[in-house]
């Protein structure tokens, strides 16, 4: 197993805080073993120029900005030396994760037919797992023993701000 880089929190993304400012030059200096670079993403707004952080040569964060100012909208989790606030990690499946079905939602956008989860103990971390092969309708949760074998595909840290 690829051991764990950085781990999501409700208090930071790896080194990245809520008072950081979305730029590549502050990337750099918080990854500086790492490389950098522009990609464009979807996400529940549409296409975005995202910034990513690869180690190793795979990406393991994709740092996506608000649509106005320099701030940080979200950090999304997507490699496998990533691990969430309570050991979580990419291909896990919502069993292994043990997380309750009560905690999700269904995914829109991007996410559309996925559960959408709130991570135990970081109401800003959301665990976004596939449906487990599940066909029924992608506005619906899949059913319990459908979800239960769906894998962890994402995870998504919101910063949040005091003040």
């Amino acid at each position: 197993m690829i051991p764990i880089s950085y781990t999501i929190t409700a208090e930071s993304a790896g080194p990245i805080t809520p008072e950081t400012g979305y730029s590549a030059a502050t990337f750099r200096q918080l990854f500086p073993n790492e490389r950098i670079d522009v990609i464009s993403t979807a996400d529940e707004d549409g296409v975005v120029s995202a910034l990513t952080v690869f180690s190793d040569g795979l990406q393991v964060m994709m740092i996506i900005p608000e649509r106005s100012g320099g701030g940080i909208k979200a950090v999304h989790g997507s490699g496998l030396a990533v691990a969430g606030p309570n050991g979580e990690r990419l291909g896990m499946t919502f069993r292994q994760a043990g997380i309750s079905r009560d905690s999700c939602s269904v995914g829109h956008g991007p996410w559309l037919g996925m559960a959408v989860c709130t991570a135990r103990g970081a109401p800003n971390v959301r665990l976004v797992f596939d449906n487990g092969g599940w066909n029924g309708s992608p506005n619906e949760l899949a059913p319990a023993s459908s979800l239960a074998e769906g894998e962890l595909q994402r995870i998504v840290w919101i910063p949040t701000r005091s003040g």
